[in-house]
């Protein structure tokens, strides 16, 4: 008897371990994050960023972490320290992965269990040399002590380096097409490469990366872009006002309307609102108006920069980080503007201050 006893208590003490065991296996999609850190102090916070949100925080304790979580594929996150300058980008996918790193040191970190980390060092190690160069004639360039031919030669030299560093990522997006690296770069670069190129990079690209969430917002830019040019009728489109009202360009047909391009976050953008302002004050009793498409996707935020800088014409978002009009019209970059005609027509482009006052005198004298 009491051997059956025993044998049926091992039983249960085997199926229990057993079972402990199973629930500390990583799901299909889960991940867990064990983070080893040095010289932080006991009970600093540490958040996990996607797309500049908090999704998970924890205490670091005796210089240690750990985070779990869900990710659909492979997606890069932000790693970073409250209240610090330590902050990490970091590539993760389903299973176990471990972080190493120093206080101050955070961008030397030594990343393990990410096939797509390994995949973005590779990405990286050759763009970090561009990197440097690029800071070094950026300084040159906004440097108001130096000679302008000094700084235009040096603004050439940055476009060389920009160009090459575009041209590493896109043979790395040919020559990887199952990486999601490619894909998210890809993503990045849809309104800077030529359209021809997105397509034929995105259809080179596996069935997994097109179904990712970097895939579909890649197909919804080559489905929605148009790229109208100037001379070519405008491209209508509907969005909300600050009341959620809808409003559509084709509303401003028969006027003479600058859709412009900006966010409450875009410093450019925000400076030259005074010289905007004067300049719509000028003009509209003449037939010319505004339709400004805010890339905000924070309403707050938007809605305090209309009322701070005290912005009189029509405003509309969608909030969305990959906002459809600027999908639709190209725009890679902001500020941005595109002057259309009372017959629908664009006929010209990037318009600032008395260059925009000269335009408008020319059209409505």
């Amino acid at each position: 008897m009491k051997k059956i006893t025993v044998l049926i208590g091992i039983i249960f003490f085997v199926t229990i371990i057993g079972y402990k065991e199973s629930t500390n296996k990583v799901g299909e999609n889960e991940f867990v994050l064990n983070g080893e850190l040095e010289g932080i102090e006991n009970d600093s916070w540490i958040y996990l960023m996607l797309d500049n949100k908090p999704v998970d925080s924890t205490k670091i304790v005796d210089n240690k972490f750990s985070i779990n979580g869900v990710t659909e594929h492979p997606k890069q996150y932000n790693l970073l320290v409250k209240n610090s300058q330590n902050y990490s980008r970091i590539w993760l996918e389903s299973g176990e992965l471990k972080f190493k790193a120093k206080d101050g040191e955070f961008k030397d970190a030594i990343i393990e269990g990410s096939n797509s980390q390994k995949e973005s060092e590779k990405l990286w190690k050759p763009i970090w040399e561009y990197r440097k160069r690029r800071d070094s004639l950026s300084k040159i360039v906004t440097n108001d002590k130096l000679n302008d031919s000094l700084k235009l030669s040096a603004n050439l030299e940055l476009k060389k380096v920009h160009q090459n560093r575009l041209k590493i990522e896109t043979e790395f997006i040919k020559n990887n097409p199952k990486s999601y690296v490619s894909a998210k770069t890809l993503h990045f670069y849809t309104t800077s490469l030529p359209n021809k190129t997105v397509s034929e990079l995105y259809n080179s690209f596996s069935d997994d990366l097109k179904k990712s969430s970097y895939g579909k917002s890649i197909n919804r830019y080559l489905e929605l872009n148009k790229n109208p040019q100037i001379g070519d009728k405008y491209v209508d489109f509907s969005m909300t006002n600050e009341s959620g009202e809808i409003i559509k360009l084709s509303d401003f047909e028969g006027k003479l309307v600058l859709l412009e391009f900006w966010s409450s976050n875009c410093v450019p953008c925000r400076k030259e609102n005074p010289n905007l302002k004067k300049t719509y004050a000028r003009f509209k009793d003449q037939g010319f108006e505004i339709l400004a498409v805010s890339l905000d996707t924070k309403k707050e935020s938007w809605l305090k920069a209309i009322e701070k800088d005290e912005l009189p014409w029509t405003q509309v978002s969608d909030l969305k980080r990959k906002n459809t009009a600027s999908l639709i019209y190209g725009v890679n970059g902001i500020p941005d503007n595109f002057l259309i005609n009372p017959d629908g027509i664009i006929i010209d482009r990037y318009l600032r201050g008395e260059k925009l006052n000269d335009k408008l005198v020319e059209i409505l004298k």
